[in-house]
């Protein structure tokens, strides 16, 4: 039952239904909200009523009794039913479905948000083919016209972009999150085409960001729901290019989550769709994300990969920077080798033909090369991943003890750094090379390191 469906129920305003699943056992309704209330109940199902009423035991209730609190470590996936096609109605039903799901957000326990279910394989893939019949042949440009209060909103995109990329996780998080539930509250307001275009393109840039930032805070299934609401608002204001990056996301966390073919299908259904006259930034990207995601899968799509590589970089070689939106500001030549290296280091780990594992770790190594010496004044973040990233390739060249060093320093460098993105990379890292070289010195002394350092961000966590 979606939650406007019971605050209806109840005669109550949706947020206050959020605030009573936030404050739990805290929560006394009148005696008119309780008699409807326990009716309601009584029809929902199990699941609905331990979303809604966070443990609240229905016969001590009708008893008058107190409540018992509940463990609230146990997953509950605070999100509806509706999540399962996130991808219809109109953008009245998108900016609600936002507003209402961010307010949950931001009130909701942290162990509870970390439980949300995430959808794979056919259920995920539906969902971005469902957007890509959507896409208008020819892209519609974006209204120009506005004044200063929306300037203002679209301004404050680009800097939280910026204030992301210092890796500090979920206060920022959250901060986004508010912004991207006042914004879509605004959508509903009284306002011209124009205007309500403009503010369902920041309601879609802001999704997409507080779906970055979700998942850089390990809540995958979360950061899932924010990309599909996103990806739904730029249905309604035909951002395919922008769309099409937001399905890029999607696949890095699948990829990231060992779900390669699940990427693959979705990177090539966002690339075989996208206009002719789409951004050769994104359909780069797309093509580098392609090219991972098929070296993952091992040797026998190593030819797909490869191809994907040369298509990534000839496509970007042949983009034009001209105007290019900030959403892809990050797509430079250093984030193209960053691509391009992180397909041949699969590559090279995957294949167990010693010449063609060299050959394939010497051409990502010389990329990361290509990246460092790329690197423009980039954040600590961006220089730990590339650490990381010659740290895999030392690996694939089975080198040890200069990859645990590798390693060892990006743990150094990470700390008081909050990023499931680079603490994935570190134990990706850390996980063979125990395997393999447990006994060397220095894989022990990385490992050590990487412990301590993983408890500590644990403890601190913020989502």
């Amino acid at each position: 039952m979606p939650i406007r469906e019971f605050a209806a129920k109840l005669g109550i305003g949706v947020r206050t239904v959020n605030r009573w699943e936030a404050r739990g056992v805290t929560v006394s309704p009148g005696p008119a909200s309780q008699e409807i209330l326990d009716a309601t109940v009584d029809l929902a199902s199990e699941d609905v009523r331990g979303r809604f009423l966070l443990g609240h035991r229905v016969a001590q209730l009708e008893a008058g009794t107190p409540a018992v609190a509940v463990d609230t470590r146990r997953p509950v996936d605070v999100q509806l039913e509706e999540s399962a096609d996130v991808l219809d109605g109109s953008p009245a039903d998108t900016v609600r479905r936002i507003e209402e799901f961010t307010a949950t957000d931001m009130a909701t326990r942290r162990s509870v948000l970390l439980g949300l279910s995430l959808l794979t394989g056919e259920q995920l893939v539906r969902q971005v083919q469902q957007w890509t019949t959507s896409l208008p042949l020819v892209q519609v440009p974006t209204d120009r016209l506005g004044d200063d209060e929306l300037a203002g909103l679209e301004q404050s995109v680009v800097f939280f972009r910026r204030w992301d990329a210092s890796g500090n996780g979920g206060l920022h998080r959250k901060a986004v999150v508010g912004q991207l539930n006042a914004v879509a509250e605004a959508v509903s307001q009284p306002a011209s085409a124009a205007t309500r275009r403009r503010l369902l393109q920041v309601v879609a840039e802001l999704a997409q960001l507080a779906g970055w930032m979700t998942y850089d805070t390990g809540a995958f299934g979360l950061a899932q729901r924010y990309y599909l609401f996103a990806l739904d608002a730029c249905r309604h204001v035909e951002a395919a290019d922008l769309g099409a990056k937001i399905v890029g996301d999607i696949t890095q966390m699948s990829t990231a989550l060992g779900r390669y073919d699940d990427s693959v299908s979705l990177v090539r259904t966002a690339a075989a769709r996208l206009p002719r006259n789409a951004s050769a930034l994104v359909r780069s990207e797309l093509l580098g994300l392609e090219a991972r995601a098929c070296a993952q899968l091992g040797p026998a799509q190593a030819s797909a990969a490869l191809r994907a590589v040369d298509a990534c970089v000839e496509t970007f070689e042949g983009a034009s920077t001209r105007d290019r939106p900030d959403w892809v500001h990050y797509l430079d030549q250093a984030e193209v080798e960053c691509l391009a290296a992180n397909a041949y280091t699969e590559l090279a780990l995957v294949d167990t033909r010693p010449a063609r594992a060299a050959t394939y770790a010497g051409r990502a190594e010389q990329h990361v090369i290509n990246t460092v010496r790329a690197r423009e004044g980039s954040y600590l973040r961006s220089r730990i991943l590339d650490d990381l990233r010659l740290g895999r390739i030392r690996l694939a060249q089975q080198e040890p003890a200069e990859a645990a060093m590798i390693g060892l320093r990006a743990v150094q460098q990470a700390q008081g750094m909050r990023s499931t993105v680079v603490t994935k990379w570190l134990t990706g890292l850390a996980g063979p090379l125990n395997l393999r070289y447990g006994s060397v010195a220095e894989v022990s002394e990385f490992i050590d390191a990487l412990t301590a350092y993983i408890q500590s961000v644990t403890a601190k966590g913020v989502l």
